[in-house]
């Protein structure tokens, strides 16, 4: 998400229309939201009219230790990469605007006050609301060129129904490539490589390359089925190519930290790819056949992956609207 807090100020609700794939393109990429009215919408509205603003409840920040120098911090809006040595403190993604008091506390807990940088993933809010907390503490942030031109301009997520204001100025990243990145620190080398057109169009990928650790930011979300944010340059077909150039870098021992959930591996990112790959193209047949997205919906493309994939994340409906709308969109 974007702006704010990747939420939006909530926009007249839309009508859900159904029929030909290209008449139905505008509204489910807007979002035809069959749940406008549910608790998932209520509390996404809430957190959107936060805004970049602090002091929410307090959160409670769980560190889990990865590699030496390395842990993951859970529960801050996102999972937060913190890295730690002899030349200071790194940290990838600074979680939601709200966590970022006990973000810091957390963050002192395992690796000391020495931030020096913090690497944005993409421009969601729940992933760079922490970053002018951060700024404040001493910390600079590093970001692909597009995650800095989103978060210096009021941001729109259009499958959310979410508006997303501009990002306050030290909230903004001060250094930004276009490629590849590459920071020498801490005795090992952090790749920061930009992956186009997937989750956003602005995501990177992090890489350690002694310690073996990855940081793919939403481009993996090992809890559930994935956010494909279409309206701000995300697709399936990116977010696959991404998935594959994770897959091309990384070994069996590789620890792969996702945007949200657990800790996982490259068997799991293989499977998930695998699942993205099985339901875009069983989509793509439905809409090539020019089914609606209400007949795509009744053939239920995930099915075969709702038991692992059907929790946390994106719900199925919405997965399955975003793709439609995706693919009926590059026909």
């Amino acid at each position: 998400m974007r702006g704010s807090y990747q939420s939006r100020v909530a926009l007249e609700p839309r009508r859900i229309l159904s029929g030909h794939p290209r008449d139905c393109l505008r509204t489910s990429l807007e979002m035809s939201r069959l749940a406008a009215a549910s608790l998932f919408g209520a509390v996404l509205l809430f957190a959107m009219e936060a805004g970049w603003a602090q002091g929410a409840a307090p959160v409670a920040i769980e560190a889990q230790a990865l590699r030496s120098g390395l842990h993951v911090l859970r529960g801050a809006g996102c999972n937060v990469v913190v890295w730690s040595g002899s030349d200071g403190v790194l940290v990838v993604d600074s979680g939601d605007a709200a966590a970022a008091p006990q973000l810091l506390e957390a963050i002192g807990r395992v690796a000391g006050d020495n931030v020096r940088l913090v690497v944005n993933t993409h421009w969601h809010p729940d992933h760079v609301g922490g970053n002018a907390a951060l700024r404040r503490a001493g910390a600079a942030s590093v970001a692909h060129a597009d995650t800095r031109t989103r978060m210096n301009a009021r941001q729109s997520i259009v499958i959310q129904d979410l508006e997303v204001a501009a990002a306050p100025r030290d909230a903004l990243p001060v250094v930004t490539f276009d490629d590849t990145l590459t920071l020498h620190l801490n005795g090992d080398r952090l790749a920061l490589l930009h992956v186009p057109g997937a989750h956003t169009d602005g995501d990177l990928i992090a890489l350690w390359q002694v310690a073996n650790v990855a940081q793919v930011g939403d481009v993996y979300r090992a809890d559930g089925y994935p956010f494909v944010d279409v309206a701000n340059g995300g697709s399936l077909a990116g977010l696959v190519a991404a998935i594959e150039t994770v897959l091309s870098r990384v070994d069996a021992r590789t620890v792969i930290v996702p945007g949200h959930g657990p800790v996982s591996n490259r068997a799991e990112l293989s499977a998930y790819r695998d699942m993205l790959v099985a339901v875009g193209r069983r989509v793509r047949e439905l809409v090539d056949e020019g089914a609606s997205v209400d007949e795509v919906l009744a053939a239920q493309p995930t099915a075969a992956f709702d038991e692992r994939y059907g929790g946390a994340g994106e719900s199925t409906e919405r997965f399955v609207r975003v793709l439609y709308a995706d693919l009926a969109g590059r026909r």
